[in-house]
């Protein structure tokens, strides 16, 4: 296993007591900046940043519009000398300015492409200035998390701790991912403070986080989840409210971040908005993943999940944002809007039912020939078709029918809407199980495989032939799903089984409930690998054998100490897993490292195969009396095919606290920031090579900013660093891409 000790950066957090003399940790002697060392094109702006002392290194210069069809921002960091070129920028007249650790931002100049703009930093005046442009995660970081002694929890009559939480990494794990965090940003400005519509200056700061977790359509699940961590001294609300006391009061971060060095410095960040501040963005699709040469300079596709069904879509050359309205094949789809109803007012929206949706699309993907699939409701869960029961002789469902019939809204009951680009027209195909997470798999079949984050009996995975589909417009025959079945006999095939709350049988294996949140396909063998959110986290590979129905075999593999907190997941062209940890890791999970036997007695639990992880420390502040940055990691994803120009397979994890992305190279995880605006939150990421001619200008990660509060984001018109404005913020675009060094143009 790689410690944390030897996988830390080199680049040591600094502390407060070095005070703002700490940016850069190495500071070049001072010398006069050059005025004729930037080279730039036409459709380029460049020049030379220079601070009280000289130039200034690893600090970010930023150019926006608002000329286009969309708000969009361009922004690169300078290197050891001050100097920066922000190229290939559109006609318009942009704002240009400094942002960098220990400064404050400098006034904006305008300028056209093709000039040369010098600028000079401005340093904060003080301590508290400079901390108001880190990133949420140094403010959420102070928050007081309940002692160790305080687990596992004995309820109300014991310790007070709810009898759910058998340690502190579980309840970190509600509190970072699973609970809180994977929905908003914590720590931000709008989350360490309070807005004037909550009228805290009436009652208390408890007070008033209750009322902010009843705001909105998300009031009710934020209640229901904050009753989870209730406790005798006040529970999670009593701490939140010390945390935002301490705020108000001018207690500052232990910390500050570094400035962006090394290969973070050649990184080029393009930030387009699209759809609403009232709705947010979860996913987005460029391109094929298995050939990321489809769809070139094509428009980019996004998923709306709860808030709406008009979803939105960016074109990247014209610079312009549209909506295209979804459809649902049976009008009575229900609307999200029965499970998320208005709880109290939003200091945003009001009453208003901001979220509506009945095709509640949440992620999506693309084939071979530019058909965009979503996992998306076409019809009520009240009606699955006849070929889901058993009766129907329908292969899969012979083994295992699925007839569940809930009433109501239910969140993960999709099933699949494909959208033709060619042809402007959707197709609807019909699976009897949820759907959630898909990803194709490379065979002749262009078989779509699908999660569905549900547990217990309708833990699943299934499929979709999609070339029979095409040729047949058959989704009965077309599709097939299979449980999760663990070859706990150890004879190396699958026979009877028992169910996951029933004791072993040395005779039979045995089905798990553990339910497949993302979903990959593994090119080296064609197996299946899932992650399951369960505490502390669960990697899951299935392997189909020759008919998946009654052949396939799952083997299932927690994440060991000091891991916990796990979401999404993706695996390489190597078969090794990935994911991105609560615990503060990106973690791999090698299956050709495992020393024992991994099917036979034990196999269903997941304790097999410890020796198979390994866990890479990301960068950032802990809580008080942990190690492991207090991250909130949504999803990950492996660059399989170098896009970004790291390296093939390499992983690359969403920082959602952090406003970045975190990479793994070369055994380091650095980070690859967002500076402006404040607030980006990744949810889905994917990568296209436009032209594979162009070098670095022609490939690129594309990544949505998927925070359920859009509004939080960073205001144009903010009245203070990363706040919101009184123009609210849109959901986000952000395109990354890493020249070979920070001045290429």
């Amino acid at each position: 296993m790689v410690t944390r000790k030897l996988l830390y950066s080199s680049v040591a957090v600094l502390g407060l007591v070095a005070g703002l003399a700490a940016w850069p940790a190495t500071r070049p002697h001072a010398q006069p900046a050059s005025r004729a060392t930037v080279a730039i094109d036409n459709d380029d702006i460049g020049g030379v940043v220079t601070g009280k002392q000289g130039p200034e290194p690893g600090v970010w210069v930023i150019a926006e519009t608002i000329d286009l069809g969309t708000r969009f921002a361009k922004m690169v960091v300078t290197d050891d000398r001050g100097r920066y070129v922000i190229p290939d920028l559109p006609p318009a007249t942009y704002n240009v300015w400094v942002r960098g650790y220990g400064l404050v931002d400098s006034p904006k100049v305008k300028s056209a492409r093709g000039q040369v703009v010098n600028l000079n930093a401005v340093p904060a005046p003080n301590v508290a200035a400079a901390a108001e442009y880190y990133p949420a995660i140094y403010w959420f970081a102070m928050l007081r998390i309940p002692d160790k002694s305080l687990f596992p929890g004995t309820g109300p009559d014991g310790n007070g701790m709810p009898v759910a939480f058998k340690s502190q990494e579980q309840w970190l794990n509600a509190v970072q991912l699973n609970g809180c965090g994977n929905c908003h940003q914590l720590g931000d400005k709008a989350t360490r403070e309070f807005p004037a519509a909550l009228d805290v200056s009436r009652g208390s700061s408890t007070d008033a986080w209750m009322r902010r977790l009843s705001s909105g359509p998300g009031g009710g699940t934020m209640v229901r989840t904050i009753g989870t961590l209730n406790t005798n001294d006040g529970g999670h609300v009593r701490r939140l409210a010390e945390w935002t006391d301490r705020i108000r009061a001018g207690e500052l971060p232990a910390s500050v971040p570094p400035r962006p060095h090394s290969l973070e410095r050649n990184l080029v960040v393009t930030v387009y908005d699209w759809l609403s501040p009232k709705y947010y963005i979860h996913d987005l699709i460029v391109t094929d993943r298995r050939k990321p040469t489809v769809n070139p300079f094509g428009l980019i596709y996004g998923a709306a999940e709860l808030s709406t069904d008009d979803l939105p879509i960016l074109d990247p050359v014209k610079i312009t944002k549209t909506t295209m309205k979804v459809p649902v094949r049976d009008q009575d789809a229900p609307s999200s809007a029965l499970a998320n109803p208005v709880v109290a007012p939003s200091p945003y929206f009001g009453t208003e039912q901001v979220w509506d949706s009945r095709v509640n699309a949440h992620n999506p993907m693309m084939d071979q020939e530019g058909r965009v699939y979503y996992t998306a409701q076409i019809r009520s869960p009240k009606t699955p078709p006849a070929y889901c029961a058993a009766a129907s002789g329908h292969p899969s469902a012979k083994v295992y029918p699925l007839t569940r019939t809930p009433d109501g809204f239910v969140q993960n009951s999709r099933q699949v809407t494909v959208y033709d680009p060619k042809t402007r027209q959707f197709t609807f195909i019909d699976t009897c199980f949820g759907t959630h997470h898909l990803n194709f798999a490379e065979d002749a079949n262009h078989t779509l495989w699908l999660s569905n984050n549900l547990q217990n009996e309708l833990a699943i995975v299934g499929w979709v032939n999609t070339k029979m589909f095409w040729e047949t417009n058959d989704a009965g025959r077309s599709q097939g799903w299979t449980p999760l079945v663990v070859d706990t006999n150890g004879n190396g095939k699958r026979d009877a089984y028992v169910e996951p709350n029933q004791p072993d049988d040395p005779t039979k294996d045995k089905r798990i409930g553990l339910g497949l949140y993302g979903i990959a396909y593994g090119p080296a063998d064609g197996s299946i690998w899932g992650s399951n959110i369960g505490h502390p986290g669960y990697v899951i590979r299935v392997q189909p054998g020759p008919n998946p129905p009654e052949t396939a075999l799952a083997e299932v593999y927690k994440v060991p100490p000091p891991g916990y907190g796990m979401r999404g997941f993706d695996v390489d062209r190597q078969g090794l897993a990935w994911v991105t940890l609560a615990s503060g890791h990106i973690a791999s999970f090698d299956r050709r490292r495992c020393q024992g036997p991994l099917n036979g007695p034990g196999a269903a639990e997941g304790n097999l195969c410890p020796e198979g992880w390994t866990f890479y420390p990301i960068p950032g502040p802990a809580f008080a009396g942990r190690d492991g940055a207090a991250e909130g990691p949504y999803y990950t994803w492996v660059d399989q095919h170098d896009i970004l120009g790291l390296g093939a397979n390499t992983p690359i994890g969403t920082g959602n606290f952090s406003d970045s992305l975190h990479a793994l190279t070369y055994g380091k995880v650095v980070e690859l920031r967002v500076p402006y605006p404040m607030g980006f939150f990744a949810k889905g990421i994917d990568g296209r090579i436009d032209d594979p001619k162009a070098g670095w200008k022609g490939r690129g990660l594309w990544v949505t900013s998927g925070n359920r509060t859009p509004m939080h984001i960073e205001g144009i018109d903010a009245p203070s660093p990363g706040a919101p404005g009184k123009t609210l913020s849109n959901p986000r675009v952000v395109h990354f891409q890493l020249r070979p060094d920070p001045l290429a143009h």
